[in-house]
């Protein structure tokens, strides 16, 4: 990778054309230059002409929020076993050849790549999942990146040896017209609600009945079973307004929107999978949950009962033992509270445990996500028989529903989440996804309204009525 500081950009563009020549390969220019204040929403509705090659992310801690437009470059995979490293050696390859025009190395600006991996690459694949591979990312054309108070815009252009100049100078003339878009005010439209509908609720009841049967008879300690309901419109649903509802109405979750054609992944998820800033290395242990209080009293009272609950401590205890072996190798230092905390969402609140690390030389965030996913709270304990058994009993493909969602840049920095309280939006339709860890004392009704609970984030969102 070359890094030209505050340089002519045509100057910039004459070396990446050059460099391409020389290696016979189209060479990336990613051009970063600090904005005036854009609004990340503005600037996603702006780029509706980008419809299918658009994402958007926000991180809980309000420090980051990425929008990109266009797809400079598509990198993906349906590798079942080695997909992790494929993504990793292939985006290093790509950024090892480009160019980048920058002040200084700033995280989230510049070469980015944002996108996914789908929960199981083992499961059959479901036909609503035909747009998203294994692994699922995105070059944007076109990225917004704001943290604070200070904007930045990277342009990336994939220079290629013989190519027309123009098409370079077409490109700069889209960003100042992407610019001027995000400062008009855009309403999203809104399609007609017209119903939703549990998928096979009775037969996932006896799933989580056969599982817990497995489980009183020693065979595992736990397993996290999902499934889905289905809600129907009236036209196609744009991801605009649901977007619109999630920023609104889940201010402390991670935000999150990736278009793959004519399909999109949405939602607004608690649960850090990991985040590399430098060094530096944060996870996050997220499971026991129980509902939100009607006041204050009763809230407190809810929350304490969480605390004392057996059951959902023991559940949260295996995701800190399993996060705590995954990183233990990766970290010269890391910092486990001794005891969970609460952290409260709109809905529902759940038993949290931070996790703080410093990384030892050479860790990659990929390796990282590669070793976590998936956490105890997404599948169960032990691993493998756990993902075994949930093949057999779910009887649907999760696709990028409780995967690593997120981004990394150019130069290692980066976050992942866990892709929770999530939907997929196609045509008229938008199915929803939600979970619960079942151990050996879990009851069908109970879990199933656990579940419920867990899609009201998703239903308010599609502007649905929630019910109590």
């Amino acid at each position: 990778m070359v890094t030209i500081h505050k340089t002519n950009i045509e100057k910039a563009y004459d070396t990446a054309k050059m460099k391409a020549k020389q290696i016979h390969h189209p060479v990336l220019l990613s051009i970063v230059e600090e904005v005036d204040a854009v609004d990340p929403l503005s600037f996603y509705y702006g780029g509706s002409s980008f419809h299918g090659e658009r994402f958007l992310w926000k991180d809980r801690d309000h420090t980051i929020t990425l929008a990109g437009l266009g797809a400079a470059h598509i990198l993906s995979t349906n590798e079942k076993k080695e997909r992790f490293f494929t993504v990793e050696n292939e985006w290093k390859r790509f950024i090892d050849r480009s160019v980048v025009v920058t002040g200084q190395k700033w995280a989230g600006t510049g070469p980015l790549l944002f996108g996914g991996f789908s929960f199981d690459p083992l499961n059959d694949n479901g036909p609503e999942w035909r747009h998203f591979s294994t692994g699922s990312f995105q070059l944007p054309a076109f990225m917004l990146t704001k943290t604070g108070k200070t904007n930045y815009l990277t342009t990336n252009v994939i220079c290629h040896p013989e190519e027309d100049e123009s098409i370079f100078h077409e490109r700069i003339r889209m960003k100042e017209e992407l610019l001027a878009n995000a400062r008009k005010t855009i309403i999203p439209e809104r399609p007609h609600w017209l119903g939703t509908r549990d998928v096979l609720p009775e037969e996932w009841k006896d799933s989580v009945q056969s599982v817990v049967n497995r489980l009183q008879q020693g065979e595992m300690d736990k397993v996290v079973l999902a499934r889905k309901c289905e809600v129907s419109f009236d036209k196609k649903v744009s991801s605009d307004f649901v977007l619109d509802n999630l920023w609104k109405q889940q201010p402390d979750s991670f935000v999150f929107s990736f278009e793959r054609e004519e399909s999109c992944f949405i939602g607004a998820t608690p649960e850090r999978l990991v985040k590399k800033t430098g060094e530096e290395i944060l996870s996050t242990c997220l499971a026991g949950s129980i509902a939100r209080g009607d006041t204050l009293l009763n809230d407190e009272k809810l929350g304490e009962e969480l605390l004392e609950d057996e059951k959902n401590r023991y559940e949260h205890q295996l995701v800190v033992d399993s996060i705590q072996q995954a990183l233990n190798p990766f970290c010269d230092k890391l910092s486990i509270p001794p005891s969970p905390q609460l952290m409260k969402l709109k809905d529902i609140q759940h038993l949290y445990t931070p996790v703080i690390g410093q990384a030892s030389e050479h860790t990659s965030l990929l390796n990282l996500v590669e070793k976590l996913h998936p956490t105890p709270a997404l599948g169960g304990v032990p691993r493998d028989k756990a993902l075994y058994v949930i093949r057999q009993e779910e009887e649907m493909d999760r696709g990028l529903y409780a995967g690593p969602i997120g981004w990394i840049d150019a130069y290692g920095n980066g976050e992942y989440a866990v892709a929770l309280r999530s939907g997929l939006l196609q045509g008229e339709k938008a199915y929803l996804y939600a979970g619960c860890g079942i151990v050996a004392d879990s009851e069908a009704e109970s879990e199933f309204k656990e579940t419920q609970m867990k899609f009201r984030p998703m239903l308010r969102a599609l502007g649905g009525t929630v019910h109590d």
